[in-house]
């Protein structure tokens, strides 16, 4: 039964409607039909004697005179029951017979004219009914199965869409569609909650975007402080000791060159959130290329760069050669950026890790040095730049943490027993 009743609710709209039209149709029929056979018999159990009429006859006379006779025939009868003389209806003869008096039918009343007021009524009524009834049904019929159509295939998902609407033009996302059901209305819900989900993940993302932003300007803006704070000090000093000629040369040349490596943190502060918004504006552009291939030519070109620094770098290369949907630009440069900030702090070596699963290209950069810092970690899944103590504000890591977002994949950062690790997924 209850199989039956699902396949009956996933019955696509225009099936849905045949089969409740037609089963419309053949309710009216139906009772039509009883209402008919009912109408019929209440009739013919009101009539006295159904077969039978009563002929009014006159007969004239050869002296003129007129007489008037009622005769009762019932259904099969001949008009030999009749007097033996010449019967006209509408001058026509009916039955012929020698005889010097003339007779004429006047009338002709069915047993319906020998019935009582209400009998006459009662008997009219059905009439009418029989042939109303088929007509009445048939507009009830319509009326009962739009109802039928409408409470069961539209009032629901319309009610479900109507609510999400909204909730959407109320900028309000955090909701579900959930409509069970096979048929076109159905998928229709289905596509809307997918749009929604769409949206709500967009604007999830937009949000935490705005917010990552809104705070790492706010993190600039407190790390500007004390560049800035050291200008003026030494701005004051200056204005204070030059006017007393109170400085000696030696001590002048030391707070110029601390200005210098301010005007420098501030320089590359301004540097690091210019560089954010560049990558933030960055297009995706996929392509086909062969995974394996693509590993290896990036693997060589990194192999010359630790090269470079004196650090060797292990390369494992587990790909398939299969043809996989990435950006190569933007894959070799979050490569670089991670191998980049590895080389600064590896000790010896750094290792390369490629492999491909569940339509997910991944990468690991492990080097041998002393790991990430707990609060680099413990904000791993922000966009805030860290200085450290050569004044790096960690960008390639924003970077690169931005580029993998845009690939439908991830960044993510942790220590290892040999070092720091950064792991790379992308969607391909």
């Amino acid at each position: 039964m209850e199989t039956l009743k699902t396949k009956w609710n996933n019955l696509p709209l225009r099936r849905f409607f045949m089969l409740t039209v037609l089963l419309a149709i053949g309710i009216v029929v139906l009772l039509s039909a009883l209402v008919i056979g009912a109408c019929a018999a209440f009739r013919h159990w009101l009539l006295p004697d159904p077969d039978a009429v009563y002929l009014t006859i006159e007969e004239t006379l050869d002296n003129g005179e007129v007489l008037e006779g009622i005769y009762f025939l019932k259904f099969g009868d001949d008009l030999s029951s009749l007097p033996s003389i010449s019967i006209e209806y509408d001058d026509e003869p009916v039955s012929d017979s020698v005889a010097q008096t003339r007779y004429s039918i006047q009338k002709i009343e069915s047993s319906v004219d020998s019935l009582t007021p209400k009998r006459r009524v009662a008997y009219e009524v059905c009439g009418v009914a029989m042939f109303a009834a088929p007509t009445i049904l048939a507009f009830l019929a319509i009326l009962l199965s739009s109802m039928f159509f409408y409470r069961h295939k539209l009032k629901e998902p319309f009610e479900l869409l109507a609510g999400a609407t909204k909730q959407i033009a109320d900028q309000n996302l955090d909701f579900e569609i959930v409509y069970n059901c096979g048929d076109e209305m159905g998928d229709l819900c289905r596509s809307f909650e997918d749009m929604r989900s769409a949206l709500y993940e967009n604007k999830k993302a937009m949000w935490n975007m705005l917010e990552e932003r809104q705070m790492m300007q706010a993190s600039v803006a407190h790390d500007l402080r004390n560049p800035i704070a050291i200008i003026e000090g030494y701005a004051e000093y200056l204005e204070t000791n030059l006017k007393n000629g109170e400085i000696s040369r030696g001590k002048l040349a030391r707070i110029v060159q601390n200005l210098g490596v301010a005007a420098k943190r501030m320089e590359r502060y301004t540097e690091s959130v210019r560089l954010l918004n560049q990558s933030e504006e960055t297009k995706l552009n996929r392509k086909s290329v062969s995974a394996l291939k693509l590993a290896d030519g990036i693997a060589q070109d990194l192999t010359l760069l630790a090269g470079q620094r004196k650090l060797a770098l292990r390369v494992t290369n587990n790909l398939p050669d299969k043809e996989i949907q990435v950006d190569t630009t933007l894959f070799y440069r979050i490569l670089e950026n991670i191998v980049n900030n590895a080389l600064r702090y590896a000790r010896t070596e750094i290792c390369l890790d490629f492999s491909l699963t569940d339509r997910m290209l991944f990468a690991a950069v492990t080097d041998d040095g002393d790991g990430f810092l707990p609060e680099i970690l413990n904000k791993k899944s922000k966009l805030l730049l860290i200085p450290g103590e050569d004044g790096h504000m960690g960008i390639g890591l924003s970077v690169s943490r931005l580029f993998c977002q845009k690939h439908g994949g991830r960044l993510e950062l942790s220590n290892t027993s040999r070092g720091a690790c950064v792991k790379i997924f992308l969607s391909v």
